[in-house]
């Protein structure tokens, strides 16, 4: 069976959506502009975890 050129030429289309998406992104993103974060790496509500370490028990420990 084979892939007709019309499908070929959906999934290329496709893939090239996608691609200029990604491109967008990364530009939004790195520039700051209006719709990015601005090259923040973005937090979880509450802020970031530091108590992980501390949350972990070691049966060593016990």
């Amino acid at each position: 069976m084979s892939t007709s050129k019309q499908t070929f030429s959906q999934v290329k289309d496709i893939l090239r959506k996608i691609d200029r998406s990604i491109e967008d992104a990364r530009e939004r993103r790195l520039s700051g502009a209006p719709g990015g974060p601005g090259g923040r790496t973005a937090q979880p509500a509450g802020g970031p975890r530091t108590d992980i370490a501390r949350d972990a028990t070691r049966p060593d420990e016990e």
